[in-house]
């Protein structure tokens, strides 16, 4: 550790804030305190402030206007980010923002404007960049075990319709998390699927050139519960992507071709790299991701002028961009989108 403990305060209580900020890393931290904490239900930010002997404040404007809180986490439904991470920035404060860290590019573009323009931190909670099974095929592909690639494949499969957190873990309450199954930030295309995109970017090192998508959605429901997203990438490069909320078979989470070799990850916990001369090799042990102490490591690094932010916005805000064209291009039975980036972020 350097220095003292950085203030931070936490916007949202729900399955990120409460079990994947709060008690996935902040409450042991060395480098963080969380002092204040808030949620629009009295009891969840009561429970909070005693758990983590934070203060609870009633709205997320008295939190920003807490003095001792240098930097904010924003972990409330999709739709309202905006707004508060501009405020936060505008008031002096360093600001994480949950994926995705916006709905629409003009929101993402705005955001990243503020941090400019007030100096501050910018940065979003992209945390399974730091999934083991991501790191090993990032390594595998950057140290050219297949060769080039030239096609990959991502899949995740959820358990049915999201829940709000339960007492002692995420995503395991009685009642529906409702924000998540309505238009304009629910479904799997901005619940999940910004993972597996940020994913694809990070491991062709930029945005895609092109989006295609294919929903579909029950009857009755007003979001979809299945994407199938195709990016194309330069050189012909292709990454397809597939999410289910719904799946009784639990298909294989990732396949990398490249023309000397194939990784297969059936799992979170091994995967295994074929190689083109007939020879394989397995890894195993790859723990399932469960905090992210890296990102907020890197994070308190960059407050201290250490080292670059652990997710650079622009790299997020190209999620945004994907997410919208997918959307169009949905709508359009799936034609090809060329995509537009937000100013700036490239």
């Amino acid at each position: 550790m350097s220095g003292e403990r950085i203030g931070v305060g936490l916007i949202g209580l729900g399955n990120s804030g409460w079990h994947y900020h709060a008690e996935g890393t902040l409450a042991g931290s060395n480098d963080f305190e969380l002092v204040a904490v808030t949620s629009a239900r009295a009891e969840r930010r009561e429970a909070a402030a005693a758990r983590f002997g934070a203060v609870a404040h009633q709205d997320w404007q008295g939190l920003i206007a807490d003095d001792r809180v240098e930097v904010v986490v924003v972990a409330t439904p999709h739709h309202l980010r905006e707004s508060v991470a501009v405020a936060a920035l505008a008031a002096g404060k360093h600001v994480v923002v949950e994926k995705p860290m916006a709905v629409t590019t003009a929101q993402a573009g705005a955001m990243l404007d503020a941090a400019q323009a007030h100096g501050r931190i910018l940065t979003v909670f992209q945390n399974r960049r730091w999934e083991p099974s991501f790191q090993l095929i990032r390594r595998l592909v950057g140290e050219g075990e297949v060769g080039p690639v030239w096609r990959v494949e991502e899949r995740r499969m959820h358990g049915g319709k999201y829940v709000v957190a339960g007492t002692d873990r995420p995503h395991a309450g009685s009642d529906l998390a409702t924000w998540a199954h309505r238009g304009g930030g629910g479904g799997v295309s901005y619940l999940i699927a910004p993972h597996l995109i940020d994913h694809q970017v990070v491991l062709h090192g930029e945005p895609p050139e092109t989006v295609s998508a294919v929903m579909h959605t029950y009857a009755g429901d007003e979001v979809e519960h299945y994407l199938d997203l195709r990016l194309g990438f330069g050189g012909g490069v292709l990454s397809r992507i597939e999410i289910f909320r719904e799946n009784v078979l639990d298909l294989p989470k990732w396949a990398v071709f490249g023309e000397q070799g194939t990784i297969m990850c059936d799992d979170f916990t091994s995967l295994r790299l074929e190689r083109a001369d007939g020879t394989t090799q397995h890894y195993g042990d790859l723990a399932p991701l469960q905090s992210c102490d890296e990102f907020y490591h890197q994070l308190a690094a960059a407050i201290r002028g250490h080292g670059p932010v652990p997710v650079d916005p622009r790299e997020a805000a190209h999620t945004v961009a994907v997410l919208e064209a997918a959307h169009a291009s949905a709508r359009a039975g799936g034609d090809l989108v060329r995509l537009e980036t937000v100013d700036g972020a490239q």
